[in-house]
């Protein structure tokens, strides 16, 4: 994902985030640096690959950097930057080619969606068009999106032309399970692999974000957003924009109404009575307090998994964030065989909980009876 805005137009103003701060060059892109390197690298050498294939978890910018790649393989300025890569910058956004590719009517850069393009038809119909020449460009690039989407017979359609491609045409496969991607074709691809971004760097991103469009948002409110994405940036722009409409700030129990979590220090409060007081009485009161009918229940789950996690960092003194002084010294009386125990019964009982016909019912039923629990008690 990118850290630029696009305000040319009206139309542009009407973007959601996401769009609207997607990368147009490399400089802009987050959190992939070797990546990156890897591929500007290349661009300086004049050693480009026939078949790319990138990997890895949604929204970390696979799709976004093809692109990128796509317009500086076609850069006008791509002489300029092999000269002096210091001072051009690439795609220069600037040239003819540049500008197709921004308004998404670059007449070489194909970009299929392989989930809705599964057969041996649509990958023939690609073998065909891929002896073309070039109209503008210097390549003719196919981006296959989620690439693992395609069938068995689609990929070994695709083996030939993978491994002798024209001279002209360039694959960028992208997908986000590799594996499902058959060996044949994995091994004809140059692998790159995008990891979950980092917080720091996302967070600094979401403030940058914050500033440009004068959305108020507190520190602790980004951490909680990035927690809840796993280092995905698409996943947390979109919801800094689902929660920007909610009042003039954004709070941490913004974020958490949102996501259908009860406010977090509520949740702590029945962790200590579940693993300190285990007092059925005080369980039952905390309940009623919490309301867990008001929230959805797979999230009130995964929020209390959280909270297990972040006692084990608690218990070896690694950074959390989005937790209370009060929960820090109650995870001071607990052990982390307690904490291991714990778990282990969530785990048991997730898949039980997910099929559930009434998953509050059986949520408050499963809190009332590990108080009941003796194996790990402190």
């Amino acid at each position: 994902m990118g850290s630029t805005i696009d305000m040319h137009t009206a139309t542009q103003q009407q973007l959601n985030l996401a769009r609207k701060w997607r990368s147009k060059n490399f400089d802009q892109i987050i959190g992939q640096d070797l990546t990156i390197r890897a591929l500007k690298n290349s661009l300086f050498l004049d050693h480009l690959f026939p078949v790319y294939l990138f990997s890895g978890q949604r929204g970390c910018g696979k799709t976004t950097t093809a692109r990128v790649f796509t317009a500086a393989i076609n850069c006008q300025n791509l002489e300029n930057f092999r000269k002096e890569p210091r001072s051009f910058k690439l795609p220069c956004l600037e040239c003819q080619s540049c500008l197709l590719m921004a308004s998404g009517k670059h007449p070489d850069f194909i970009e299929i969606d392989a989930a809705s393009h599964t057969g041996v038809d649509n990958v023939r119909n690609i073998i065909e068009a891929a002896a073309l020449l070039p109209v503008i460009g210097c390549k003719r690039i196919y981006l296959i999106d989620e690439a693992h989407m395609l069938s068995k017979a689609a990929f070994n359609a695709f083996l030939k032309i993978l491994e002798e491609p024209p001279k002209s045409t360039l694959f960028i496969l992208a997908t986000t399970d590799p594996g499902k991607i058959i060996e044949t074709v994995r091994s004809r691809c140059f692998q790159l692999f995008f990891g979950a971004i980092e917080s720091q760097a996302l967070k600094a991103h979401l403030q940058q974000i914050c500033a440009t469009e004068q959305i108020i948002c507190d520190s602790s409110a980004l951490d909680l957003i990035i927690k809840e994405t796993d280092g995905c940036a698409r996943d947390a722009i979109n919801m800094l924009e689902r929660v920007r409409f909610t009042g003039q700030k954004i709070s941490e129990n913004t974020v958490l109404l949102a996501l259908g979590y009860p406010d977090v220090a509520q949740l702590e409060k029945i962790f200590e009575i579940l693993l300190i007081q285990r007092d059925i009485g005080l369980l039952l009161v905390q309940l009623d307090l919490v309301n867990l009918t008001r929230y959805a229940p797979d999230f009130i789950w995964k929020r209390l998994l959280h909270l297990i996690r972040d006692a084990w960092r608690i218990k070896f003194n690694l950074p959390v964030t989005g937790v209370s002084d009060n929960f820090r010294a109650i995870m001071s009386q607990v052990e982390v065989d307690q904490l291991i125990t714990l778990l282990e019964y969530f785990c048991a009982q997730e898949q039980l909980f997910m099929k559930s016909a009434y998953p509050h019912l059986f949520l408050e039923l499963f809190l009332v009876g590990l108080v009941k629990k003796k194996d790990y008690s402190g």
